[in-house]
């Protein structure tokens, strides 16, 4: 999974997903994110569904995870 892009949609709400970006070392990973940045604290005015981007020890984008 490490160089692909992968999306997974929540069993259980269809409005949540997980955008793994190259980089990301897979599912079942622990402790691999070292912080979150919700899109609405980096873009002025944003309007949409909750953004999260999931960056990793060596401060690279990893993941996005979507909240519909």
């Amino acid at each position: 999974m490490n160089n692909k892009i992968y999306l997974k949609v929540s069993e259980d709400d269809p409005d949540v997903a997980y955008l793994y970006l190259p980089g990301h070392p897979g599912e079942k990973k622990e402790n691999i994110i070292k912080t979150q940045i919700r899109l609405y604290d980096i873009i002025n005015n944003y309007k949409g569904p909750d953004i999260y981007l999931d960056i990793d020890q060596k401060d690279n984008i990893v993941g996005i995870e979507i909240l519909g």
